[in-house]
């Protein structure tokens, strides 16, 4: 089987990113899943992939679901 080329986020994944709880040994021989956006109550990958956000409760305080009202909130912020 040929081996895909990893999108530049997924190679710096590999080189720079530890995983908590993770066996970084399997990680390193996995292609990593990279979540490119966000919508509703969905995460989607850089394949356009969806995934349903299952542990949306650990972040979605700090990053939301794409809610535009949260955005607006965030980029005024970063402005001042």
């Amino acid at each position: 089987m040929a081996e895909r080329k990893l999108s530049q986020v997924a190679q710096w994944d590999h080189e720079f990113v530890w995983h908590p709880f993770t066996q970084m040994q399997d990680w390193l021989a996995q292609e990593p899943v990279v979540i490119e956006r966000g919508e509703g109550v969905y995460l989607i990958d850089e394949n356009g992939k969806q995934y349903y956000d299952g542990v949306s409760s650990l972040w979605v305080n700090i990053h939301g679901h794409n809610h535009p009202t949260l955005n607006r909130a965030l980029k005024e912020q970063v402005d001042k």
